[in-house]
């Protein structure tokens, strides 16, 4: 199945992109499709993909457990698993589970960082994105302890 590059102008993080670069990550991405209570991501695997959220939403927490209380919820449009592309182990430090019926789109993250690399104001919005990120998970651990 060819994914559209239109279905990649809801998101941010490519709005400065022409449609050639969209093309470039249309014709890299699959589409997955996930029902409520799904597993996306486990805290610990070692992540080979990132992820478009293009409808629905998820729950991002660590540990075993993914109560109503713990971690925060992401809707869509957004991206999924960027913070794995941050670290060489490629590591993943949260699980993400579906909320509800979700679709996604789904690129290898070496073609990602290839990608990236190549265009610096894209590097730029991911870097940014993944310091909001890690300041977001930052501050829930820790309200999560004074609680």
């Amino acid at each position: 199945m060819t994914i559209a590059e239109s279905r990649l102008d809801r998101f941010d993080l490519f709005e400065d992109l022409g449609s050639q670069e969209l093309s470039f990550i249309a014709a890299n991405c699959q589409e997955i499709e996930l029902g409520p209570g799904d597993i996306l991501i486990q805290e610990g695997q070692v992540g080979r993909d990132v992820y478009l959220l293009e409808s629905g939403s998820v729950r991002a927490f660590r540990g075993r457990t993914g109560s109503a209380r713990e971690g925060v919820v992401l809707d869509f449009p957004t991206i999924l698993g960027e913070m794995a592309m941050a670290d060489p182990s490629r590591i993943r430090i949260l699980n993400v589970v579906a909320e509800s019926s979700s679709r996604l789109l789904s690129i290898p993250i070496e073609t990602f960082l290839v990608f990236v690399h190549s265009y610096p104001l894209l590097k730029e919005k991911l870097r940014r994105l993944i310091a909001a990120r890690r300041a977001e998970l930052a501050a829930k651990m820790t309200c999560s302890v004074a609680a």
